[in-house]
């Protein structure tokens, strides 16, 4: 059997950014800094009840808050950024501000891909200007996909605050169970990986053209 590559899985957001089982029940442990490069901050901790991490991202990029909610309505694209995502596809769009999305996470072998289905909501607050984006997974809106693993649990939650001189900050925590039998130690070790690696990659994306000049009536500005 070969040796297992580091891996990741969706998170937009989410973004697929890595994975911890939440059944927290005691003060959890302090923030521990995983990874720390090109301006992207990575955090762990250990909650409690709990085997897998939860993971906190902190981040600044260039553009506006319009910009995130034009590429994380793009599902299509997602691909594109969101490390090991190997397909999205958009279910159902609710309305500007919620939709509804399938993706798959690929994993190396032999483990099994992984999938889920995720109900995503904007939300903006006009007097602070802060941007949330609330990420859950939501079962049965898609059958069970054979030789496919189905993501139990998933919650998200990016906060995204505008700053001077058309830059913005991120911070962005989330909880997972990726399901299976996956060994926690390899889970662990490879939880920073994909934060990072999608942050890096969404910074150059929300630049294109596509997602520029934006504009959404529940945030009532343009980029």
């Amino acid at each position: 059997m070969g040796r297992l590559k580091p891996f990741g899985m969706i998170g937009l957001v989410l973004l697929s950014l890595g994975y911890a089982f939440v059944t927290e029940a005691q003060p959890p442990e302090e923030w521990h800094l995983e990874k720390d490069k090109d301006g992207i901050q990575v955090y762990s901790r250990h909650l409690t009840s709990s085997r897998l991490k939860e993971i906190k991202v902190h981040c600044e990029m260039t553009g506006y808050p319009a910009q995130l909610v034009a590429f994380f309505s793009d599902v299509d694209q997602y691909h594109q950024v969101i490390y090991k995502n190997k397909t999205a596809r958009l279910l159902r769009r609710v309305s500007e501000t919620e939709l509804y999305y399938y993706a798959e996470s690929e994993l190396p072998w032999p483990a099994a891909n992984r999938d889920f289905a995720i109900r995503l909501r904007f939300a903006y607050e006009p007097a602070s200007k802060v941007l949330q984006i609330n990420t859950n997974a939501v079962a049965d809106m898609v059958p069970p996909q054979a030789g496919i693993v189905r993501v139990p649990f998933w919650q998200a939650v990016w906060k995204v605050r505008p700053l001077p001189d058309n830059r913005m900050r991120i911070d962005y925590t989330f909880q997972a169970d990726p399901g299976g039998n996956l060994p926690t130690w390899l889970i662990n070790l490879t939880a920073a990986v994909g934060p990072y690696q999608s942050l890096l990659s969404m910074r150059e994306k929300i630049q294109n053209p596509r997602y520029l000049g934006r504009k959404f009536e529940f945030m009532n500005i343009s980029n």
